[in-house]
C-alpha cells in the first residue's frame, strides 16, 4: 500500500524534499480511505516543520478532502507554517489563497502578528484574506490589533479600525444568533411538551 502512495506522489505536483516519510504521508492524504487519511495528517504533524511545505502544496492540487487534513496538520505544527501560509496569500490561485487564509485563521493568535503585517503591506489580496482571516480570530486578535492602531503607523490606521470593528460587528452578531438559537430550541422544547 505504501508502494501504491508512494508512486502517487509522484504523480502529483507536491515536492516533499526527498524525505520518504513525508512523501508517503502527503500520498495517503489522496487515499480513499478516511483512516488512512486521518493517519496520515497525524504522523505529518508528528514530522512538524519538514512536512510544512509539502502540506502547503497539497492546496494546490484540487482535492477539497486532501487540503482539509493538510489544513487540520499545519494547524497543529502550530508556528512553523505561519510564513509559508503567509507566502501562499499572494498566489495566483484563489483557492490556494482560501486555504491559506482560513488556515492561518485556524492557528489563531500565532497567526495575529504576521496576519497584520501582512494586511498592511500585502498586495490587494492578500492585504483583503489576512483581513478576513484576522475577524475570524476575532478578539483574540484584538490586544494586538488595538496596539496597532494606537502606535502603528497612520497610514494603517483606517484599515486596523475597520478589522476592529468587524470583530466587534461579528461577534455581537454571533452572540444574537446564538441567543435566537437558545430560544428558538427552549421554545420547541416548550411546544412539544
Amino acid at each position: 500500500m505504501l508502494a501504491l502512495f508512494a508512486c502517487l506522489s509522484g504523480c502529483m505536483n507536491v515536492n516533499t524534499g526527498g524525505n520518504k516519510a513525508v512523501s508517503e504521508n502527503i500520498s495517503a492524504l489522496f487515499s480513499s480511505d478516511n483512516l488512512t487519511k486521518k493517519t496520515a495528517s497525524e504522523n505529518l504533524t508528528k514530522l512538524g516543520e519538514p512536512a510544512v511545505i509539502p502540506l502547503t502544496k497539497v492546496f494546490s492540487e484540487g482535492d477539497p478532502v486532501a487540503s482539509a487534513w493538510a489544513a487540520v496538520a499545519l494547524i497543529n505544527i502550530g508556528e512553523p507554517s505561519v510564513d509559508p501560509l503567509i507566502d501562499l496569500l499572494s498566489s495566483d490561485n484563489e483557492t490556494v489563497r482560501d486555504w491559506a487564509g482560513n488556515t492561518l485563521a485556524g492557528l489563531g493568535t500565532t497567526a495575529v502578528p504576521a496576519l497584520i503585517e501582512e494586511a498592511k503591506t500585502g498586495n490587494n489580496e492578500s492585504k483583503e484574506i489576512s483581513s478576513i482571516a484576522l475577524i475570524k480570530i476575532g478578539e483574540p486578535a484584538l490586544p494586538l490589533l488595538n496596539l496597532e492602531l494606537n502606535t502603528g503607523d497612520r497610514k494603517y490606521s483606517r484599515d486596523m479600525k475597520a478589522i476592529i470593528q468587524s470583530i466587534y460587528a461579528t461577534g455581537a452578531l454571533r452572540e444574537r444568533l446564538s441567543n435566537e438559537t437558545r430560544s428558538n430550541t427552549t421554545g420547541a422544547g416548550v411546544l412539544s411538551n
